[in-house]
């Protein structure tokens, strides 16, 4: 799954085949020189062709399916397959008449030509738009950093307070209210300084959700009924690593949409980790007040934005309504 491009770079994509194809016709057709003398005007016609083609194809077809993918096997084949087509098609039409259209002269070098070129095409653009993407992300944690600045407390603070509070509770008596605090300060406490490593151990991860969901069951009522179930590999999860807090906002979108006070609702949230990939799926009753356009989010299209920028063509994203639920399913590759 890839990223949208913005509409500029789209147009600017337009405008630069447009101007490309019109310079590549006027040159195949009149601008012979040294190249295009053995060939007769009429005798380019197979040459014109194959070249656009072939970039066509390997620009938005060949390279982000396979090249972009690994998929290097594949994509060799695909090119192979593409030239023995041309070939095909060539032979075919090469006979006494058609051989004054389409010419007899072999277009093996005008293909790898246009495969090199679209290749040189591809990564110059590719260029461009990680620069300008490059620039806004910067400006946008500008942005966010300033803005948790004016809003930051004094982390230490908190942390002294809730141990304050979690002794009380000792001395009270209340276990299930000093448990709840313990949870809460591990969960700020991954929020504050786990959160800044770029990537984390799934278990971190994994300990996080568990500790939220518990914290959320507190403020519910019989009426909702929550489902966890996370399956994982035990020998290979410890070399398994994450982005952090990647996964919660799924999880807070289904207690922020699928929870009623007045209707039994059901909440479903499984997770799999097999073979160095994660597998999320969340289900929730879907509720009438949270039937809107908008029920992604704002948590969500960031997360997506960050799985566009850390798991590019790594991972599968499917959300929707189903009936009368709600279901999220997200799975990663955490081996790239």
């Amino acid at each position: 799954m890839q990223s949208k491009k913005p509409a500029l770079y789209k147009k600017a994509e337009l405008i630069l085949f447009a101007a490309a194809g019109i310079f590549y016709l006027i040159m195949a057709i009149y601008g012979r020189g040294a190249f295009w003398e053995p060939f007769g005007k009429v005798d380019l016609t197979m040459i014109i062709i194959t070249f656009p083609v072939t970039f066509l194809l390997n620009t938005f077809i060949f390279i982000p399916v396979f090249a972009k993918r690994k998929k290097w096997f594949s994509y060799f084949i695909s090119v192979a397959a593409a030239l023995l087509v041309f070939e095909i098609i060539r032979f075919i039409l090469n006979s006494p008449v058609n051989s004054e259209i389409f010419g007899t002269q072999n277009i093996v070098l005008t293909f790898f030509i246009a495969v090199i070129v679209s290749w040189l095409y591809v990564i110059a653009r590719d260029w461009i738009i990680n620069i300008n993407e490059l620039e806004r992300l910067r400006s946008e944690k500008l942005s966010t950093e300033l803005a948790f600045l004016k809003t930051q407390v004094d982390p230490h603070f908190l942390f002294n307070t809730l141990n304050s509070i979690y002794a009380l509770s000792l001395e009270e008596d209340s276990p299930k209210t000093a448990d709840s605090i313990i949870k809460l300060s591990s969960l700020m406490r991954y929020n504050l300084h786990d959160s800044d490593a770029g990537f984390i151990n799934i278990d971190k991860e994994l300990d996080y959700i568990e500790k939220y969901i518990e914290l959320q069951k507190l403020r519910l009522d019989q009426n909702i009924k929550i489902i966890l179930k996370i399956n994982y590999d035990k020998e290979n999860r410890q070399d398994l690593k994450i982005a952090p807090l990647l996964l919660i906002p799924f999880i807070e979108n289904v207690f922020k949409h699928g929870v009623s006070t007045a209707n039994e609702t059901e909440i479903n949230i499984s997770i799999n980790i097999v073979s160095g990939y994660i597998e999320m799926k969340t289900e929730n009753t879907l509720l009438q007040e949270s039937i809107s356009p908008g029920r992604s989010g704002t948590g969500l299209t960031n997360v997506k934005k960050r799985l566009d920028l850390l798991y590019h063509d790594q991972y599968e994203l499917d959300y929707g309504k189903k009936g009368d639920k709600y279901n999220t399913n997200l799975r990663i590759n955490l081996k790239k």
